[in-house]
């Protein structure tokens, strides 16, 4: 009977010796905090950060009084994935059509370039090498462009590679940016020069070419991409390309979010 007695009293001060409340206390703002403190105390590291993570979102005191971890992280994963199912996946799909239209219009702008392209002419490209003041010397590549096409045209991007006649490695090769201070109108010719980048990595041979006679030069200029007056893009060689990769990058952020809303859905952390 003494031993009876003896285990009813051990299991009385086990009792008594929990720590922390089991539940949100809602009497007050203060009384609320103190209460998830001691809460998140008694929880085993994973479920704390879930617990933590829930209680992060932000919820009105009256509605999560009363309520235990468990009770709270239920809310916590509730409300992503109401967000993934209301606000999330909707708009990562209706991404989908607009990103195939873009692939469209790409392919579609391929098909164009060939046409637009033969009617700007590329005339005396030259390769040079100028001495500065300290005696240092720079290169320069430059050419005439004649605007035959219907547009007026600000901005071109193009790829220059420049090297000697045969099969020896190429001196420059290297994409270029160049605007004019004025557009280049409809039959207009106007003067179009940049300075390489030595630093680049397909310009490493291009001390190779201080003491090449001009004639001995080769050079092949692929435009990328031009843009109007406005900044419109009138073509683009990686249009479609870059039309590509949103499309697919577009259908991989569908697939996680989807992949996400079945993990919550089937009681997966909330923590990140």
């Amino acid at each position: 009977m003494r031993a009876v007695l003896l285990a009813a009293a051990l299991a009385l001060l086990a009792a008594c010796g929990e720590a922390g409340p089991r539940t949100i206390d809602g009497a007050s703002k203060e009384a609320a905090e103190t209460s998830i403190a001691a809460i998140a105390a008694t929880l085993d590291p994973a479920k704390r950060r879930d617990f933590d993570a829930a209680i992060e979102m932000g919820w009105p005191l009256s509605e999560i009084a009363g309520k235990t971890a468990d009770d709270i992280i239920a809310l916590g994963r509730a409300r992503l994935v109401r967000e993934l199912k209301d606000e999330t996946i909707p708009a990562l799909q209706a991404a989908i059509p607009e990103a195939e239209k873009a692939v469209e219009d790409g392919r579609a702008a391929v098909k164009n370039a060939k046409r637009f392209l033969a009617a700007i002419s590329l005339l005396n490209p030259q390769f040079v090498w100028r001495d500065g003041s300290a005696g240092e010397a720079s290169p320069l590549f430059s050419f005439n462009m004649k605007n035959d096409t219907s547009e007026a045209i600000q901005e071109i991007v193009f790829q220059a590679t420049i090297g000697p006649r045969g099969d020896g490695p190429r001196w420059i090769d290297q994409r270029f940016t160049f605007k004019f201070a004025e557009a280049v109108t409809a039959g207009e010719t106007k003067f179009v020069f940049v300075t390489p980048d030595l630093t680049e990595p397909g310009n490493v041979n291009a001390l190779n070419s201080r003491d090449a006679a001009a004639n001995d030069m080769t050079y092949d200029i692929d435009f990328i991409r031009v843009a109007d007056l406005n900044g419109r893009v009138i073509m683009d060689d990686e249009g479609e390309a870059k039309a590509g990769a949103a499309l697919q990058a577009a259908k991989d952020k569908l697939a996680e979010a989807e992949a996400e809303l079945k993990r919550l859905e089937s009681g997966g952390a909330i923590a990140p």
